[in-house]
């Protein structure tokens, strides 16, 4: 009984212990837990407060003017690459690489021994052919024909003595002085001496004459040897070259002493007469052209500027064949004949000017942020950071001409300038300057100023 007691003593000590123990266990945790919770809390709260000090502008809209720069060539409206149109050794070049032409000089020659031989034989040939053909038109030599003619004569004569022979047998019949037998052989006389007069005569016609097929023959003939003769002088002709149109010599083909085949070239050259500026655009332009306003041109290597400014419609043209590599286009424009200092080869820069476009807004370059969401601007809303989306184009001077598609960008706008790219959507942030002040963007356009003189205008 006594060791029951005590053991059920032992066991409530035992328990005893154990919730005290628990006791401190659950204080311990709770005071742990209360402390973590008085750590965190600072910290959140510190998170959630946290502010980036940036530097505020404002969005800027100017009228501008539409412009590119280019550069290109000044090419001449005529070029061409001058071949020989026979072959022969070339004997000598008349003209320098360089050299200023006019349309008809003579400026290489081919060796003409050849041609001129070739000329002399045909021209002999021709002048026998000739007599030939002369002969078969006339017929007979002129002795026979001479024989023909005495024979119609002494039988015109034979004719005109049998009629008077008639005639008088005829008048002594009517006065009986003869019989009509006599008469009768007087009218056979006269139609015998009547034929052999038809006789003679054919005799003499077809004596004059050679048949119509053998003049034909000798016809033909003569046209074909004069037709060869035509075509050695003109390839003698041709042995001389020379300039197609007032130009420039730019370069020569061949050197003196080699041979050239029909086709050879010989040598290059440009017309002129008129030149053009073969500029390189972006292809977006193609669509502007209409509206060009101004081109000032600068030569860099004649310390030359000239603008163009009236007409331009109708001297700038598209050439049809874009780069596929860049996309872009090349245009031409045609040059005034008044600049007498330009010619083919050099190169110029160009200033091309299309309208005025209103209330374009720009940005400063440092504003723009450009990350996984595209090309962005930070405003301030309500004190935090708010995105934009924008496109940019344009960049000069430190500004850049932007899109605003989503129409939220205004005059009243604050934009984040330093500091946008360590910003985040709805951050708080904290101004660090006063109102700043900004520039105009780079081609603003100044009304009511005069325009530059960049040299003599062009027409």
């Amino acid at each position: 009984m006594v060791h029951q007691v005590r053991h059920m003593g032992f066991w409530r000590l035992l328990a005893g212990k154990r919730l005290l123990l628990g006791a401190v266990l659950v204080t311990l945790i709770f005071v742990v837990a209360c402390s973590q919770t008085e750590t965190e809390e600072p910290a959140k709260k510190q998170r959630r407060e946290l502010i980036l000090p940036v530097q505020f502008g404002k969005v800027i809209f100017k009228d501008i003017v539409d412009e590119i720069h280019s550069v290109g060539n000044v090419v001449a409206e005529q070029r061409v690459v001058i071949t020989s149109e026979v072959a022969g050794r070339l004997k000598s070049l008349k003209v320098d690489e360089g050299s200023k032409v006019k349309e008809g000089q003579v400026l290489a020659l081919i060796d003409v021994r050849d041609y001129s031989l070739q000329v002399e034989q045909l021209q002999a040939e021709q002048v026998s052919v000739q007599k030939e053909y002369e002969k078969t038109l006339s017929g007979l030599r002129p002795e026979d024909k001479e024989k023909l003619q005495a024979q119609v004569m002494a039988d015109q004569s034979t004719f005109d003595l049998a009629v008077k022979e008639h005639r008088r047998m005829e008048q002594l019949v009517l006065d009986g002085v003869v019989s009509q037998s006599l008469l009768d052989e007087a009218n056979d006389k006269v139609a015998r001496a009547q034929e052999t007069l038809r006789s003679s005569k054919a005799a003499l016609s077809a004596g004059s004459q050679s048949r119509e097929e053998d003049i034909s023959k000798s016809k033909s003939n003569l046209e074909s040897i004069t037709k060869k003769l035509e075509m050695a002088q003109l390839d003698l002709s041709k042995a001389i070259i020379k300039a197609p149109f007032d130009g420039v010599i730019i370069s020569k083909k061949i050197e003196v002493g080699a041979y050239a085949g029909s086709g050879t070239a010989i040598l290059e050259m440009v017309g002129s007469s008129k030149l053009k500026a073969v500029l390189e655009i972006p292809q977006s332009y193609r669509g502007k052209l209409e509206k060009i306003s101004r081109i000032d041109f600068k030569v860099e290597e004649l310390g030359l500027g000239f603008i163009m400014d009236e007409n331009l419609k109708q001297q700038v043209r598209v050439i049809p064949d874009a780069n596929i590599f860049s996309g872009n286009i090349k245009v031409q424009v045609e040059l005034s004949s008044h600049l007498k200092n330009l010619f083919p080869g050099l190169t110029l820069e160009a200033r091309l000017q299309f309208e005025t476009r209103s209330q374009v807004k720009h940005v400063p370059s440092i504003s723009l942020v450009i990350g996984e969401k595209g090309t962005v601007v930070y405003v301030v809303e309500n004190g935090h950071a708010k995105l934009i989306p924008v496109r940019a184009f344009k960049e000069r001077d430190g500004l850049v001409e932007i899109d605003d598609f989503t129409h939220q960008l205004n005059r009243d706008t604050q934009l984040i300038q330093r500091g946008s790219g360590a910003v985040f959507p709805g951050v708080k942030v904290l101004p660090t300057n006063s109102e700043p002040k900004t520039a105009p963007p780079f081609n603003a356009a100044k009304k009511g100023k005069p325009k530059p003189n960049a040299g003599p205008r062009g027409t």
